[in-house]
């Protein structure tokens, strides 16, 4: 056992982190409230969430919280996927290592970054795919199997929390799209004032305005002239042959 805290306390953190999925109005501020909480629940000190860039070879971070230590490295450069964390994305499994700096891993650390004594990196899995990843670094003590079971709970909320703003954002963008048709589509509705002669529509403001342009200012109608048969044959009896003249 590597934490005193209780089954209950850690029942708790995570019902909580639930709830910011529903709570947060983006990814980014529910990806980070989950974060602190597997943080604080499993001990580590500093850490990030990525997501995986659209051509699958690097990590695009969301956040990095250094845990007050220093690192001229700067954190929102892509990391390709490699190293321990490249296990996890292969593996799709919470992984971790307690001795990094003797690990065969420190090799891809760039100069300039922040000592790491141990790493976890927790996934996040959508549809048997891992996109995404929450890196933790810098525990007291070592990580555990118990702190990466917790962990990779934190990583499926995390990657709830993803697929439900994937989502949203689906919708919205529908949304938008079907606003702008309905936009765009005219109605005439109610009772129409028309001249029982030239047969012109008296507008709101009390104009009169030809029938034909009246609906054209008023839908998405256009007109093209033709002949109805009976006035094909009072105007052009010559015609009278031709059922129709357009």
């Amino acid at each position: 056992m590597t934490s005193n805290i209780s089954i209950e306390t850690k029942l708790s953190t995570l019902i909580k982190a639930s709830r910011t999925i529903l709570q947060k109005k983006t990814f980014k501020e529910s990806a980070r409230a989950i974060f602190d909480f597997c943080r604080e629940t499993t001990g580590a000190i500093s850490g990030y969430v990525a997501l995986l860039s659209e051509d699958g070879h690097e990590n695009e971070v969301l956040f990095l919280e250094s845990g007050g230590m220093h690192c001229s490295v700067d954190p929102f450069l892509p990391m390709p996927i490699r190293g321990l964390r490249a296990d996890s994305y292969t593996t799709h499994k919470t992984v971790y290592e307690n001795d990094f700096m003797n690990s065969r891993w420190v090799k891809f650390m760039p100069p300039g970054h922040v000592e790491m004594k141990n790493v976890m990196f927790a996934p996040l899995n959508i549809d048997n795919k891992t996109v995404g990843i929450m890196g933790l670094a810098n525990k007291p003590g070592d990580f555990t199997d118990e702190d990466a079971e917790i962990a990779s709970v934190f990583g499926e909320l995390a990657a709830i929390a993803l697929a439900n703003s994937r989502y949203i954002d689906l919708l919205n963008e529908k949304t938008a799209s079907l606003e702008k048709v309905i936009s765009q589509v005219k109605t005439l509705q109610g009772l129409l004032p028309i001249c029982m002669h030239c047969k012109k529509i008296r507008d709101d403001k009390g104009f009169w305005t030809k029938l034909e342009e009246y609906i054209s200012n008023h839908s998405e109608a256009n007109f093209t002239h033709s002949l109805c048969p009976q006035c094909l044959n009072e105007k052009y009896p010559e015609f009278s042959d031709t059922e129709d003249m357009e």
